[in-house]
């Protein structure tokens, strides 16, 4: 149960509840790819590449190929947050902070959203038959930090990567995930600072949208734990296909209020979600190690 409701008691100074600075949305989940899912685990299957032959010899057998089949394997997890509103709690503040409350962990499972497509982006990803041999994301899909920030090199460098594997279709759309740290020094690259080069007019918006065929998307770490992964001075960005990551959903976020009779009649305030990730293709998938001091 909160201790900390009284912040909210009229014979404080404000007239009403409202939520702290925090991120209140998934940011990535028009980036990837959605998948519903009807229990707590779903198999995607995919077809390999295979080779044509010339046939050059009249009435000749049929040449067959070996066509290779794969799958990922997608687990989702149960995440929920509660609190309780005593009665006496209610009576006590202008607002019912029931209302509140649903707002702020609605919140906090958007943020552990962002975080589980990005684990999936970075970590393992499951193959095989029944899902348990794990696919690691090749040193060649990595981006070494090379003792430098978030640069247009390492940008062309990710794009370069996601080319060589044909891993971009006509329509496909491309995102990289940072951080203001990394923006920050993007802006200050010449060629994004400058009309010359770029008709965003950075130094206006003080925004990077778009650059190089990529749509970026700002997250920052949270209250409740680091979203893009930094060890000591080195924070891991992520360059991705959109087609290349899945999002299982079994339990989108519902939230519910009720009234606990064996809790005094207190109010439970509850918030829940059932989803997986996946990275469905290395070759789309990038990731790009920057220095954060």
């Amino acid at each position: 149960m909160s201790n900390q409701i009284t912040t909210a008691f009229v014979n404080e100074y404000k007239t009403g509840i409202e939520l702290t600075v925090q991120q209140k949305t998934a940011l990535l989940r028009s980036a990837v790819r959605v998948e519903p899912m009807v229990k707590d685990r779903a198999f995607f299957d995919q077809i390999g590449a295979v080779a044509s032959t010339i046939e050059n010899t009249r009435h000749a057998d049929t040449t067959y190929v070996n066509t290779p089949h794969k799958r990922r394997s997608v687990s989702t997890q149960r995440w929920s947050v509660a609190d309780l509103i005593d009665e006496q709690d209610k009576v006590r503040t202008l607002n019912d902070p029931a209302n509140a409350y649903t707002q702020a962990f609605t919140a906090a499972l958007s943020r552990s959203h962002d975080r589980i497509t990005i684990e999936a982006m970075l970590g393992p990803s499951y193959t095989g038959q029944t899902g348990t041999t794990a696919v690691s994301l090749p040193a060649g899909q990595k981006i070494a930090n090379g003792a430098t920030g978030f640069t247009l090199a390492k940008v062309r460098q990710a794009m370069r990567i996601l080319k060589s594997k044909n891993a971009i279709n006509p329509g496909d759309e491309l995102y990289i995930a940072w951080t203001s740290y990394q923006e920050d020094q993007f802006i200050d690259t010449t060629e994004v600072k400058s009309v010359d080069y770029n008709t965003q007019r950075v130094l206006l918006s003080g925004n990077v949208d778009g650059f190089y065929g990529f749509k970026f998307i700002r997250i920052e770490d949270a209250n409740d734990g680091v979203i893009l992964p930094k060890a000591a001075t080195i924070r891991s960005c992520v360059a991705w296909v959109k087609s290349g990551v899945v999002l299982g959903i079994n339990k989108d976020i519902q939230a519910r209020i009720d009234v606990l009779p064996g809790k005094n009649y207190s109010t439970q305030v509850y918030a829940a979600m059932d989803i997986g990730a996946t990275r469905m293709h290395e070759e789309k998938v990038v990731q790009i190690d920057v220095v954060e001091n």
